[in-house]
This record gives structure tokens, C-alpha cells and sequence, in this order.
């Protein structure tokens, strides 16, 4: 059968054309529209009468009786053919044909999505998938900004339960079914704990279906016996139904299923006998997170279509043991299966958790220093497998994208001073690609938008604390930073209705002064104190006991991180108390500090006027600051020493320290502008001194960062409940360190150069780069608005 292709500029032109060459009695084979007009694949009608003709010919010769035999048995040659069953497979392929080229054309067209293409198979997620969510992936886009639209979409589809009381409703008969070994019985134990904790043991019964599995009742009955709860064990439908006429219309039901294998046809009988029930069970399908993506398609696929009840949702189990999450993460996406709760582990009932989209999708995005991606193309792979070359029409396309630019470039100036007729199209996607590509102005700009908008983040704080803690990882991680610099620090906020109040937080920086994210934020006032871990108190902790919060958050929270603590001053009782958490810490510590050094009492500063200095002369280990101590950085040479010293106090132990001296000399003078001295264990515990120099001079400028934080947080609109004005503080602190970032980062001189000329203020004097560098949130959102950027 001979297909042909016709095109017009309408449908009627493409139809006109398919009679002219092939008759009135055409037949078509599909009509679609493409770039440019309508397609119309057709054939012969003499074409489909000869297949007919064959089909009758083929039947003739069958043997006797093979009429009255399945088309199965029949061979090859005597199978009857299916014209438009021929045909439908021909439009079939044609279809799927067209959709690979389209796809090879996007990839070549955004280079940037063959990079993001190959990161999130890395992370696990599916090929068909993929396609469908990149087809829409913007053009001009950065590599960085590319992969935070990935997941800005992510979060925005993936299915989730908005609440737990969504599940939890009086009367719910809940069954969990999947194949062997996912982990129903233990999940099983872990609801029921749940359901006892909010309703009480009177108000649950469990039953199991597993009397195939040796011990397995017993284990559902030990887990009854430890809630004071009922365990029926049921074999077939029958049971089942007796079961449910004792259970009173306010109780809950949790139903264990013995574990069926996603191929074997019992499958279909444990969905009839739940459907058979007499009373509506709600069945959530459990993903094990470490198996394989094609696995867990195979186990969604037939489970929901095994003929029962629609699955309402999943549990994803054993993300402890899993490389990666986002194959469970897609097949809920792509079967439309609400995910409920995520197992990290086989205590119970503590290891189940009721995660928001935006951390499931940041966990499955995390990068992990253990697994490497051996099942996914590396970019050699993909290189070698396509070739990323431009079609010669994208120039034309390129042009006609900047005179749209130049057409919108008055509307986006509108909002500059004098200054802003000098930028260029160039500079402001420069700045906006600068907002996508820093860490901690990208986080800032999530941040703004969000508390700018008018509907408020149901989100809770605690989502945004881990997320901010998953950025500084991934960071970390994507940088290959050694360790983390975490500097503890305060400030007091403006009034607000005639009450006054305290900031503290926890910033983390690189190892070489990187910005990266502000996780935790504690609030005092009058009202009480409030802190991003969850704890509260009538009244504000003293200083010493609020860093030891900070500190003690981040050391238990986060014990595998790497980090630095830097902090100022304190008393050596403080310092003690640090040092026994057993993490590295530096203290700006005050000249006349007393110390022992040679067996002989002394203080800070005699101590370093003694030591011979030495300096940084190695530009990779300097801080690239813009300005040190209010004058350019490129003037400003760094002087190091250190030297050991001890802490004596009456009736407490020695403790061993180092004293650190950073000296920072004018290259052209040979004059000392500042000097800064320290304390600290972390000589002890690996960190070289030049770290230890960065890390004194960063917590020196960037108390400039706390005064931009509290400028913010008079700028930001007021909220009523405390969550909202931790989150407040949140988008403060983080807003307040990527001005300072937009001030201090050479990374940031155009995008700087563009703020300076939106508030007319070049150079960014004092607190201006707060108003700059919401301008260019400002700047970014509009340009955000406009077609392909344009």
C-alpha cells in the first residue's frame, strides 16, 4: 500500500491537493496540523482494494475447517489482514516517527535541554516523562535557570495529599496491595500507630489477607497487641464481609494484603475480593523506591488495571535504601497516584513522613558523592548519539527574536532612571541569566515572589528550612567545597507597632566566601522567642544559649555535613560548651582576650604582635570580595598567623586552642587597615589557616549582609501569624545575603552595573543594593512574562 504526503497552507488546499492526485475516493490516513499548515497522509483506493482482494485470496487458500479455528492457530500466510487495522499501526508509527523528529529538533535547538535531558535521567526519572515536560522547556534559558524550571515543574505537577486529614476521614477502609517485599506490613504498623495517636485504639481495626506468608499474621497481631487494637485475619471475600458488619461506621480499617507479584493473575482476584468488600476501600498501591523505573511502571500499570476499585494514591517505601527517588517520584506523576507518605526506615512508627511536593522533588534532585549514575548516558553518550548542530534557519530565528527585544526594550527601562538608556538587551538578560545562575539570589527571587504574591505559601517553615539546607548541600556538592562556612551572627529590627525585635541566624557560605543559603532564623521580642527548628519560649534564651541552639541544630541535624562554625566573641565558659559538641569552631575574639602562651599568661593581641605573619600570595585561596573594608578588594593584601595557645580557668580543665591573626594591609601603603584575631579547635581538626583567614575576614563584612537583612525586613509587607513572620524573616535574611552577594561577588559586576543604573546609584553605595536588587526581581519578572524572554 503506497502512502503520500500533501501539504497546503489550509486544510482545504491539502484536501484539494490529495483529489487532484489521487481521486475523489481518497483515502485518508491522517490529518494533523504541523509548523506552517495541514499534513494529510493518503493512499490509493485502488490500494486498499487490492489488500481487501488479498485478504479474500489468503481466506480461499486457508485448509479446510481453519474457518472454524482461532485466528491463533492460523499461520502466517492464512491470517486474514485488517486494512484499517493495517492502516491505524501505519498512522501509529507515522505519528511516533513524527514525535522523534520533533524531539531530535527541540534538543538541537536548546542545547541546554540535552543537559538537563541527561541530569534528571541521572536522577532516575523516565525518557517518557522527560519528553513531555521538556517539549515545554523555554528557549535561552541557562543550564542553572533550565534545571529550576524542571523543578518548579516537578513540584507543580507531582500529586500529592495536600493534608493528612484529607486521608483520615471517619470511617475510611484503607488497603495497601503491591507486590512481595515493598514493605505493606511494616507501613501497615505505621498507619495504625498514626490512627491511634488521633482517635485512640477503640477507633481502629486491622485485618490481614496474608496467610500465605509464613508468620506474617503473627506480625500484624504482635503490632495489634502493642496498640490494644483488634487483628482479623480473612481468606477469601466472605470473611472479609463478616468482618466489615462488626466494624462500626466510625472506625477505621486498615486492610494488609499478602504481596502478589505485578505478573501473576491472583492480582485480579485480591482487587475483586476488596471491590466484593460490601463497604468502599480506599487501596494505595506501595512503590518500593529502590527498585528500577521500568519496575515500578510495570506494578502501577497492572495494579491499575487489575479490574478493581481505582487506586487513590501510593506510599513510597525503603527511600532509606534507594539511590535515588525519582523513579517513584515518576510513576506517581505519570499514573496520577497522590502520594501519601514516604518510609525512610523499619521503625515504627517514626520512620513514615508526610512530605510536601517541593520536598519530595528536592530530595529527588539531591546530589549523593556515593551513586553513580551507571544507567544513565553520560554527555559523551549523548554526544556521540546526536549531534548538537544548529539548522541554518536559526539565525533568521535569532533575529527576529532580538527586534522583538528592541521593541520591548522601552517598556523594560520604563522603571530606570536617566542612567538605564544606556543598557542594552545584552545586559538585562546578563542580569536576569545572573539571578538563575547565584545560588543564594536565586533562592531570594523564589523567596520574593513568593511572599510578594497575593496567596499565601501554604508550604510550612520547616519545608523551607530543609530546603534551604538540600541548596547548601547541592552546592556544596556541585562546587566541590571542602566544607561549609557557617557564621552565626545578629541584629536588631526596626519597630514594628512599637515593639522591638531580635534577629539571629545561620548563614552558609563556601569555603571561599560563596553565599548559599540562610537556614535557620531565631525571633525574640516582647511576645516570646521563636526558632526555625520548631521550639518557642515565653522568653528570649541569652546570647550564649541562642548560638548554642544554632550551633547544636545544625551539629545534630546535619552531623555528616562538614562545617566551620564562625562566630563573635563570647566567654570561655561559651567556648567550652562549643568545643564539647565536638565541631570545628572560630571565635572573633577581642584583643585583650586572656590566653596562655609558653607557659605564661598573656592576651590576644600580645600573642600576635609577636608572631611572624605571612602572606596569601596564592590568588585561588583568596576571597574574590569587591570591597574589604570599604575599599576595592583587588587593593587589599591578606597577613596570616597563628599559634597555639591554652584557656585556663579556676576549677575547669586546660583547653587547648589556636589563635589566629589576620592582618589586612593597603598593597600600595604597606599600612595595616584592620586587624582581626580569633579562637578556635579547627587547626585541630584539619582546616588550614588560610580557610581560617577567609572565614575572619568574611565574618567581618559580612555583618554588611545583616544591615541589608534588616533594611529588607522593613521593605517586606506584615503578616499575622508567627509562621508568617519567620517566613518573613526567612525572605529577609535571604534577600539581605544576595545583596550582599549582587554587592560583593565579581561574578555579579554587570548585574551589578545594571542595578546601579535602575536606581541610578552606580557603585551601590550604603543600602542600596536591597533596592537594586529587588529592581532586578522586578526586571526578571517582566521579562519572564514575555514570550521566549522576548
Amino acid at each position: 500500500m503506497n502512502i503520500s504526503r500533501f501539504f497546503g497552507s489550509t486544510n482545504r488546499e491539502a484536501l484539494r491537493q490529495v483529489r487532484l492526485a489521487l481521486g475523489p475516493d481518497a483515502l485518508i490516513v491522517s490529518n494533523r496540523r504541523v509548523n506552517g499548515g495541514v499534513e494529510i497522509l493518503a493512499t490509493d483506493p485502488t490500494s486498499a482494494a487490492a489488500a481487501q482482494q488479498a485478504q479474500g485470496q489468503a481466506q480461499a487458500q486457508a485448509p479446510a475447517g481453519a474457518a472454524d479455528l482461532p485466528p491463533s492457530v492460523l499461520s502466517d500466510k492464512a491470517q486474514p489482514v485488517d486494512v484499517m487495522s493495517a492502516i491505524g499501526d501505519m498512522r501509529g508509527a507515522l505519528e511516533s516517527r513524527i514525535d522523534e523528529l520533533l524531539w531530535g529538533n527541540q534538543l538541537r535547538r536548546a542545547p541546554q535541554a540535552v543537559t538537563l535531558f541527561q541530569t534528571l535521567l541521572g536522577f532516575g526519572f523516565s525518557t517518557a516523562l522527560l519528553r513531555a515536560m521538556l517539549k515545554r522547556l523555554p528557549e535561552q534559558l541557562s543550564a542553572k535557570a533550565a534545571f529550576q524550571w524542571a523543578r518548579n515543574e516537578l513540584v507543580r505537577h507531582l500529586p500529592v495529599l495536600s493534608s493528612e486529614d484529607d486521608l483520615w476521614q471517619p470511617g475510611l477502609a484503607l488497603a495497601l496491595v503491591g507486590p512481595t517485599g515493598v514493605g505493606k506490613t511494616t507501613t501497615i504498623a505505621k498507619l495504625a500507630a498514626r490512627c491511634v495517636r488521633r482517635s485512640g485504639p477503640g477507633g481502629l481495626v486491622l485485618v490481614t489477607t496474608d496467610t500465605y506468608r509464613i508468620g506474617a499474621h503473627e506480625q500484624l497481631k504482635i503490632y495489634g497487641q502493642m496498640l490494644r487494637v483488634p487483628v482479623h485475619v480473612v481468606q477469601n471475600v466472605n470473611e472479609l464481609r463478616q468482618v466489615m458488619q462488626t466494624v462500626r461506621p466510625d472506625q477505621t480499617l486498615l486492610i494488609d494484603n499478602v504481596g502478589i507479584s505485578q505478573r501473576d493473575r491472583y492480582v485480579g482476584e485480591q482487587a475483586a475480593m476488596l471491590a466484593g468488600a460490601g463497604r468502599p476501600i480506599t487501596r494505595l498501591l506501595v512503590l518500593n523506591a529502590s527498585s528500577h523505573g521500568d519496575t515500578l511502571d510495570e506494578v502501577a500499570r497492572n495494579y491499575a488495571n487489575d479490574g478493581g476499585t481505582p487506586l487513590k494514591g501510593c506510599i513510597i517505601t525503603k527511600a532509606d535504601e534507594a539511590s535515588r527517588l525519582g523513579a517513584a517520584l515518576d510513576t506517581a506523576l505519570r499514573y496520577k497516584l497522590p502520594i501519601h507518605y514516604v518510609s525512610t526506615g523499619q521503625k515504627v512508627p517514626e520512620d513514615l513522613h508526610f512530605l510536601h511536593a517541593a520536598e519530595l522533588v528536592d530530595q529527588a534532585l539531591v546530589h549523593s558523592h556515593h551513586v553513580k549514575a551507571l544507567y544513565a548516558p553520560t554527555e559523551a553518550d549523548l554526544a556521540a548519539l546526536m549531534s548538537i548542530s544548529k539548522p541554518s534557519g536559526e539565525q533568521a530565528e535569532a533575529a527576529l527574536a532580538e527586534t522583538r527585544r528592541k521593541h520591548l526594550l522601552p517598556r523594560l527601562l520604563s522603571m530606570a532612571g536617566e542612567m538605564g538608556s544606556e543598557l542594552s538587551m545584552a545586559d538585562i538578560a546578563s542580569a536576569c541569566a545572573y539571578i538563575d545562575d547565584c545560588a543564594a539570589v536565586s533562592e531570594a527571587y523564589d523567596l520574593w515572589r513568593g511572599e510578594t504574591s497575593e496567596r499565601a505559601d501554604p508550604a510550612p517553615l520547616d519545608s523551607y528550612v530543609r530546603h534551604m539546607m538540600r541548596v547548601a548541600q547541592n552546592e556544596m556538592s556541585a562546587g566541590g567545597f571542602p566544607l561549609l562556612l557557617a557564621l552565626h551572627d545578629q541584629i536588631s529590627l526596626a519597630p514594628s507597632d512599637g515593639e522591638r525585635m531580635q534577629l539571629r541566624t545561620t548563614m552558609l557560605f563556601g569555603d571561599k566566601g560563596q553565599a548559599l543559603a540562610t537556614p535557620m532564623q531565631q525571633l525574640a521580642s516582647g511576645q516570646g522567642w521563636l526558632s526555625s527548628s520548631g521550639d518557642s519560649a515565653q522568653s528570649a534564651p541569652s546570647a550564649a544559649d541562642a548560638l548554642l541552639h544554632q550551633i547544636e541544630w545544625l551539629t545534630d541535624g546535619h552531623a555528616g555535613l562538614p562545617v566551620l562554625h564562625v562566630f563573635d566573641g563570647g566567654t570561655q565558659a561559651v567556648w567550652r560548651r562549643v568545643h564539647g559538641l565536638d565541631g570545628r569552631w572560630l571565635a572573633v575574639c577581642a584583643p585583650t582576650t586572656r590566653v596562655e602562651a609558653d607557659g605564661s599568661a598573656s592576651t590576644a593581641r600580645a600573642v600576635a604582635k609577636t608572631l611572624r605573619h605571612s602572606l596569601i600570595g596564592d590568588d585561588a585561596k583568596l576571597p574574590q570580595f569587591a570591597e574589604i573594608a570599604g575599599q576595592p578588594g583587588s587593593n587589599i593584601a591578606l597577613w596570616v598567623a597563628s599559634e597555639a595557645v591554652r584557656l585556663t580557668a579556676r576549677q575547669s580543665p586546660d583547653l587547648d586552642v589556636c589563635l589566629v591573626s589576620l592582618r589586612l594591609v593597603d598593597r600600595a601603603t604597606g599600612s595595616v587597615i584592620k586587624s582581626l584575631l580569633g579562637i578556635g579547635n579547627a587547626p585541630a581538626a584539619g582546616t588550614d589557616i588560610e580557610t581560617l583567614a577567609r572565614a575572619l575576614l568574611l565574618k567581618s563584612e559580612v555583618k554588611q549582609a545583616m544591615r541589608f537583612s534588616a533594611r529588607i525586613w522593613q521593605m517586606l509587607p506584615r503578616r499575622g501569624d508567627a509562621q508568617a513572620a519567620q517566613k518573613k524573616a526567612l525572605v529577609a535574611m535571604q534577600s539581605g545575603l544576595a545583596a550582599w552577594e549582587l554587592k560583593q561577588s565579581p561574578d555579579a559586576a554587570l548585574a551589578r552595573r545594571v542595578g546601579g543604573d535602575l536606581i541610578s546609584k552606580p557603585g551601590l553605595p550604603g543600602l542600596s543594593p536591597t533596592q537594586a536588587l529587588y529592581k532586578l526581581f522586578a526586571l526578571k519578572e517582566l521579562w519572564g512574562q514575555t514570550p521566549n524572554g522576548v
